[in-house]
């Protein structure tokens, strides 16, 4: 094994150890009761839920990214690190909150895990290159190209420019694709958009806190949602192509329509985001398709 293998075999590794142990910690870890929690923005304890289905995407992803033919794989090495900063982070949130260091590892984390996200759909002049072989010049672009198993001409698994990477749009080349979507981009995705909302909520939590906390975090809901709405609007509309985005974003921002009811401005605000990302998702679909 040369020099670059034991390097992809160190990243695989230390990616899904990270994956692992960051997933561990937050399932152990007490985050409270959502239904009394005096958080102006927070959705109900079985909107919560929806980790089920993270949990599953992330440990595929973690699978996914520890295959031998993947150790070369020069996309997902890209993506690496943020993503276990990410689950990492995720991992120690519960453990950080009352603490100095809580809203910077908020920050980092919720960072970390977009920027994962976002290098899903890296659009390089060679994935370029991939995707307009594969699917013609008006069906590529960013968010269509995906990396390949199989040695290549030179060798290297799955490198965009090599014929075994290029492929020839048969079944096989689609599966490849579809691989990469569902046990890449779609937990990433899902994880991120996730993450979205929570940051928001806890930003809001730990900028506002206390006994008397309730009135100040009424005031500051609707502008709290309104910069989660706007933040997942944009990524829905220029990010990579996934459905589990802004899924998960409608799903959180409905949950906090009704888990906020009572409160006519907030109910009525997040209940609007959730239509605007499901609006801006579909017209993307239908425009570009969802590969």
């Amino acid at each position: 094994m040369g020099d670059g293998m034991r390097q992809g075999a160190a990243r695989q590794a230390l990616t899904a150890g990270a994956v692992v142990t960051g997933l561990t910690l937050g399932a152990t870890g007490n985050y409270g009761d959502a239904d009394r929690s005096p958080s102006a923005i927070v959705p109900p304890s079985r909107a919560f839920g929806i980790w089920g289905p993270i949990y599953a995407g992330s440990l595929a992803y973690a699978a996914y990214q520890a295959m031998p033919r993947r150790r070369a794989d020069h996309v997902l090495g890209r993506l690496a690190l943020p993503a276990a900063l990410g689950y990492l982070g995720a991992g120690l949130w519960s453990r950080a909150q009352g603490t100095r260091a809580f809203l910077p590892l908020v920050g980092v984390t919720w960072a970390s895990a977009m920027a994962a996200y976002a290098l899903t759909g890296r659009d390089t002049p060679e994935e370029r290159k991939w995707a307009e072989a594969t699917e013609g010049p008006f069906g590529g672009g960013t968010g269509s190209w995906a990396p390949t198993g199989g040695s290549g001409s030179t060798g290297e698994a799955g490198r965009p420019g090599t014929p075994d990477a290029a492929g020839d749009g048969s079944r096989g080349d689609r599966g490849r694709r579809d691989w990469w979507r569902w046990a890449v981009r779609e937990p990433l995705a899902g994880f991120a958009g996730w993450l979205t909302l929570a940051s928001a909520i806890s930003v809001l939590d730990g900028t506002v806190d206390g006994p008397a906390a309730a009135d100040p975090q009424r005031r500051w809901a609707v502008p709290a949602l309104a910069v989660t709405g706007a933040v997942a609007t944009a990524v829905t509309a220029v990010g990579p192509r996934s459905i589990s985005y802004p899924a998960t974003l409608v799903w959180g921002l409905a949950g906090t329509a009704v888990q906020q009811r009572r409160h006519t401005a907030t109910a009525v605000t997040a209940g609007a985001l959730a239509a605007v990302v499901a609006g801006v998702a579909a017209l993307r679909n239908r425009r570009r398709g969802t590969r």
